[in-house]
């Protein structure tokens, strides 16, 4: 059985059900998923939200981080850590 308990995380109190069906789909689809796997999932979540007209809150954004590396080794996280990082120097 997956593992939602992240959905009683304070961001997630106010949060448009539709944003949640999203991320409860993306925590289902990334679940024991290495870095590669699970970023493409990640784009395609944020596609759906922007087919909704949606985005993510910072805070929402942060959840849905810690979620899909939530079981990832280090070394993973490592990778999204640096890729994080490319990103904002991009912006």
């Amino acid at each position: 059985m997956k593992d939602l308990e992240w959905i009683n995380h304070p961001a997630m109190k106010n949060i448009d059900a539709r944003k949640l069906a999203v991320l409860v789909d993306l925590a289902n689809e990334a679940e024991g998923k290495p870095v590669d796997k699970a970023l493409p999932l990640l784009i395609k979540a944020n596609a759906k939200l922007k087919a909704l007209g949606l985005t993510f809150t910072p805070d929402e954004s942060s959840l849905m981080i810690e979620i899909l590396t939530k079981d990832m080794s280090p070394a993973d996280k490592q990778k999204l850590e640096m890729i994080k990082k490319m990103i904002a120097k991009k912006k």
